[in-house]
C-alpha cells in the first residue's frame, strides 16, 4: 500500500474510533445526509438509476430512498455496467469478486475512499474494540483465496502495521492437517477463519492427541455461527470469538462487541430495520461509494434486528443474530417456512455429532449427515434426533440419519448447513 494511501487510512481509523461512540441523534442525522448525497450522486451519475427517471429535486429526506427498487445480485449481473458511475476510471478503482457460491458471482469496484474505509480503517477499528493489537502480535488468516493468490493479498496489506503485526496467510484449499501444524508452530494472537474450518481444525487435532495452543480472539465470518459451534471454538482454543458480518459488495458490515451484538458500521453501509426482535432480509445501501452506489440491495440474507442501544455504550442500530440465507428457508407441505438453523437446535444437543448438514431430499423428507466421534454406536441419538426433528417439521415429514467420514466443502471454502437434493448431488 502506498504511503498515501496509510496516512489516508490512519485518518479514517481516529474518525472511526470516535464516531462508533456517537448518540442516536449524531448517527441519524450522518446517515440521513449520506443517504440524501448518495441518491443524488446515484440519479445524476449511474445509468441504471438515471433510468428511473428521478429528479435530484425530489430526493430532499431519507424517507426518499423508497423510491428505488429493491435490488437483487441478478440485476448487478444482467448489467454489471449500468451501476457504475460516470467520471470514474476503471483502471483506477478496487476490484472485489465474490467466490460465486450462491451460483452467482459478481465483480463491485470501489473507489480510493471507499475502499480505504470499508478493507481497512473499519476492520482495524473493530480490532481496537476486540483485540488491540501490540508489538509482535501474530496474526493468521485461514483465506478463501487459492494459495496461488495470497502473495498478492500480502502485499496490498498496509505495511506500516508490520512493525507491529506478522501475518500468516493459509488457503482453506490446503489440507488441514497442513495447518494444524502451522498453527501449534505459528501461535497465533489472532486467528480469521470460517467457523466450520475451525470444527474441522477442532476435531483433526482431537484425533491426534495434539494440544492446541490458546488464542486470544478469533474471528468468525462468512457462516452462521452457531451457540455450540461458538462454545466448542472458545473451549479448545482458550479464546475470545468475535464474530464478523459483511460481503463482497459492502465489505465489513456488522461486527460482535463483548455482548454479542452486531454493530453497523454505520459510516459505510445502511441497513432498513425491522421492529427490535424481528427478523427479515437484510436490505443494504451503500453510503461511501460513489464508484458503484448500491441503493436498496438485498444482500441474500435474514437477520434478526436488535435495538439502537447496547450494554457497550454504542447507539448504532445492531443485530441478534442471523438465520442464515434466504434461498435456503424450508418450504414446508403445511405452508410454513423456517430456517434451518431451528432444526440446529435440536442436532446439537449431541455431543457425539461432531459435523452435520442437513439435505432437504424432497419436499416432505430430510437427510442429516452426521461426522460422529463414535461411529457405529448411534442407535440412541438417532431416535431421539428424528423424533425432535419431526416435532419441528411436522408428524408426515420422513427425516433418516446417516453418517459420513466427510462433508464436503463448496469451491469457495465454505460448508453450508443446508442443502437442497438436487445442490446435494441427492
Amino acid at each position: 500500500m502506498r504511503l498515501i494511501d496509510q496516512l489516508a487510512t490512519a485518518g479514517l481509523v481516529i474518525g472511526a474510533l470516535r464516531s462508533q461512540w456517537w448518540d442516536e441523534r449524531r448517527i441519524s442525522d450522518y446517515r440521513d445526509r449520506a443517504l440524501v448525497r448518495i441518491m443524488r450522486h446515484a440519479i445524476t451519475s449511474v445509468p441504471y438509476y438515471r433510468a428511473l427517471g428521478l429528479e435530484p429535486g425530489c430526493i430532499a429526506t431519507a424517507s426518499d430512498l423508497k423510491r428505488f427498487p429493491v435490488l437483487t445480485k441478478r440485476d448487478l449481473q444482467r448489467a454489471p455496467e449500468s451501476f457504475l458511475a460516470e467520471g470514474f476510471a476503471r483502471d483506477a478503482l478496487y476490484a472485489s469478486r465474490t467466490s460465486g457460491s450462491s451460483g452467482h458471482p459478481t465483480t463491485t469496484y470501489f473507489d480510493r475512499r471507499a475502499w480505504l474505509l470499508g478493507r481497512y480503517a473499519l476492520k482495524m477499528r473493530r480490532i481496537a474494540a476486540t483485540s488491540p493489537l501490540a508489538i509482535g502480535c501474530r496474526v493468521l488468516i485461514i483465506s478463501e483465496q487459492k494459495p496461488e493468490e495470497l502473495a498478492a493479498l500480502a502485499a496490498a496489506a498496509p505495511s506500516g502495521l508490520r512493525p507491529f503485526v506478522r501475518q500468516l496467510r493459509l488457503s482453506i484449499h490446503e489440507p488441514v492437517a497442513d495447518h494444524l501444524e502451522a498453527l501449534i508452530r505459528w501461535r497465533p494472537h489472532i486467528l480469521y477463519a470460517f467457523p466450520s474450518y475451525l470444527l474441522d481444525l477442532i476435531a483433526l487435532a482431537e484425533r491426534r492427541g495434539a494440544a492446541l495452543p490458546p488464542v486470544r480472539t478469533v474471528y468468525t465470518s462468512s457462516e452462521v455461527l452457531t451457540p455450540a459451534a461458538r462454545e466448542q471454538i472458545e473451549r479448545a482454543l482458550a479464546a475470545s470469538v468475535c464474530d464478523v458480518y459483511g460481503s463482497t459488495e459492502f465489505k465489513e458490515v456488522a461486527w460482535q462487541c463483548r455482548f454479542g451484538r452486531y454493530h453497523l458500521n454505520f459510516e459505510s453501509v445502511h441497513i432498513e430495520q425491522q421492529e427490535s426482535g424481528a427478523a427479515g432480509p437484510v436490505v443494504l445501501t451503500s453510503l461511501m461509494n460513489f464508484a458503484l452506489p448500491l441503493l436498496r440491495f438485498s444482500i441474500g440474507d435474514r437477520a434478526v434486528f436488535g435495538a439502537n442501544s447496547c450494554p457497550c455504550g454504542r447507539h448504532s442500530l445492531n443485530l441478534l443474530g442471523f438465520e442464515g440465507r434466504e434461498g435456503d428457508m424450508i418450504d414446508l407441505p403445511d405452508g410454513r417456512r423456517i430456517s434451518p438453523y431451528l432444526l440446529t437446535t435440536a442436532i446439537e444437543t449431541d455431543e457425539s455429532i461432531r459435523q452435520y448438514r442437513i439435505v432437504q431430499t424432497a419436499v416432505d423428507a430430510f437427510r442429516i449427515d452426521v461426522i460422529v466421534s463414535a461411529p457405529g454406536d448411534s442407535l440412541r441419538w438417532r431416535e431421539r434426533l428424528c423424533g425432535e426433528l419431526r416435532g419441528i417439521l411436522g408428524g408426515a415429514i420422513a427425516v433418516a440419519v446417516r453418517e459420513v467420514d466427510a462433508l464436503p466443502r463448496a469451491p469457495s471454502g465454505k460448508r453450508s448447513v443446508f442443502q437442497r437434493a438436487a445442490l446435494a448431488g441427492g
